[in-house]
């Protein structure tokens, strides 16, 4: 049984926003109503914090991501405020990245964009994201191998090969979302 005090915390990694955002319908449908999320380093799995349904108006709530990074506070500050005036509401605590919102309007048609072309420039920056990190990850793949080469240890080359198993799953991600970019053409 759920009780007032009762927090739920998960952590998960999604590689699709469509599926975290059918993840966080299913937890509402539980009982559960996202609080707060966070990663260490906006790339890893995030942790939601969860807590029970406090009245039968939070059952109707949509939850919808955005994905975008911000080079200053104020741009962000801005970008909040034109989700809030159409009726959304914020559940990010910073300026990187990942924004989820929410409104409890079931007038809203559960859209957080007006067009598709949103949608899309949306998956857009996700793999401009991908495609950074495939970069880097090679970079220190590749310098850790000459260092591997050169002084001869062993961890420079066990420490290479993880940063390229880093950037396979970066690989994957940037297909996963390069597909869904495609089918929203």
């Amino acid at each position: 049984m759920l009780t007032p005090n009762s927090i739920k915390k998960i952590s998960k990694k999604f590689s699709s926003f469509t599926e975290e955002e059918h993840w966080l319908q299913q937890m509402l449908l539980e009982g559960w109503i996202l609080k707060t999320y966070n990663s260490e380093d906006d790339v890893s799995e995030y942790t939601y914090r969860f807590e029970p349904i406090h009245n039968e108006e939070q059952k109707n709530r949509i939850y919808k991501i955005d994905f975008r990074s911000f080079n200053r506070k104020k741009d962000y500050l801005e970008f909040c405020e034109i989700f809030e005036d159409a009726g959304w509401t914020s559940l990010s605590n910073h300026w990187m990245s990942k924004h989820i919102f929410y409104t409890d309007d079931p007038q809203s048609h559960g859209m957080i964009f007006s067009d598709i072309e949103s949608y899309r420039e949306r998956e857009k920056r996700k793999m401009k994201d991908n495609l950074l990190f495939i970069c880097l990850s090679i970079i220190a793949s590749a310098i850790l191998f000459v260092l591997y080469i050169t002084f001869e240890r062993s961890s420079f080359m066990g420490v290479s090969l993880l940063s390229l198993a880093y950037c396979g799953k970066h690989v994957i991600d940037y297909y996963k979302h390069r597909k869904m970019y495609k089918i929203l053409e």
